[in-house]
């Protein structure tokens, strides 16, 4: 179903009525829900969760230093992990993604943090109107969800490590992409990511890797072809490896894979595309280049130039 709505959304789009008729649904309907849920927040605030965190410091130092890996969950793993998610990276719902991704959570492998979003306080100054809105609607609709998963025993690394732009304020986002930057410093990347996210193409984001390579998966319902992606990966590993994997919830699990047979690899999500945003000064959501970003639109008008694609074409080990 959510596969046939997807495909209904893209056509419509093809037409002056069909994009009239996606802007009545996005006010008349979207925005609404969303303020009936931001305001139920308001009632619920004091009883919502409070997990513990890291500090995001620490978090970079272990995995410069001590190759620690990282594995993030956010709206949209929980939304699969309970089997109600509405198709983003048209990634199916199924049994086996659900018990994949509760495991992963679950675990205390002490060579990967475990990152959920750091927003479960009341009061986040760091955060823009628009992005505290947001996450107020969206813990007022999950909430109880994140109570069955979350340890309260435990610590956390904030899964929004990797969303250190766009919707901040106070918030230093060049020396967290500088200390980004010094986990991979002279080090043997192994991309792990779907067709057209090009990470780090088309900026320095990587200049200062020893290699790179990539690694491309299917850019939709990636966790359908899982075995091959973990067989591929292993192939074009060694223990000196880190592999960035920006695949949707699929790189949750398979960060963790990773991890347990002894590699360091990091869930890497939008950070490049954070990056672009940032060098660009943008205030909003973006198209970015010759890239993918389902956030603004999916895929850029305007393509790569042809040295540019020609070094990505180079880097591409195996496509599966």
């Amino acid at each position: 179903m959510v596969r046939i709505l997807s495909k209904i959304k893209i056509y419509l789009t093809k037409y002056k009525i069909g994009k009239l008729i996606i802007l009545f649904y996005h006010y008349v309907i979207s925005i609404p829900l969303l303020w009936a849920f931001a305001l139920k927040y308001l009632l619920i605030k004091k009883s919502i969760v409070k997990p513990i965190f890291y500090e995001n410091d620490y978090v970079f130092n272990e995995m410069k230093y001590n190759k620690k890996s990282l594995s993030r969950f956010g709206d949209g793993e929980i939304s699969w992990i309970f089997g109600e998610s509405k198709g983003s990276f048209n990634q199916k719902n199924s049994k086996l993604l659900s018990e994949r991704l509760k495991e992963v959570i679950e675990s205390k492998n002490e060579g990967i943090f475990i990152a959920i979003p750091h927003f479960f306080e009341s009061d986040l100054k760091h955060y823009s109107l628009k992005r505290r809105i947001s996450r107020n609607a969206h813990l007022a609709s999950s909430n109880k969800k994140w109570e069955k998963i979350i340890d309260k025993e435990r610590k956390y690394a904030d899964a929004l490590i990797t969303r250190i732009y766009l919707g901040l304020k106070n918030t230093d986002s060049k020396k967290l992409f500088a200390s980004w930057k010094s986990v991979w410093e002279d080090k043997n990347i192994v991309i792990v990511e779907g067709e057209q996210t090009r990470f780090g193409v088309g900026n320095d984001l990587l200049d200062n890797a020893k290699s790179v390579k990539r690694i491309i998966a299917p850019s939709e319902n990636a966790f359908s072809k899982y075995h091959s992606i973990l067989e591929t990966t292993k192939r074009h590993s060694s223990k000196d490896t880190l592999f960035l994997i920006s695949l949707g919830p699929t790189a949750s699990i398979l960060a963790y894979d990773l991890a347990v047979l002894g590699y360091q690899a990091i869930d890497i999500g939008h950070l490049d595309i954070e990056y672009e945003w940032f060098i660009k000064k943008a205030k909003k959501k973006i198209s970015v280049k010759g890239k993918y970003v389902n956030e603004a639109g999916g895929s850029s008008n305007e393509e790569l130039s042809s040295d540019l694609i020609k070094e990505y074409s180079f880097e591409i080990v195996e496509k599966i």
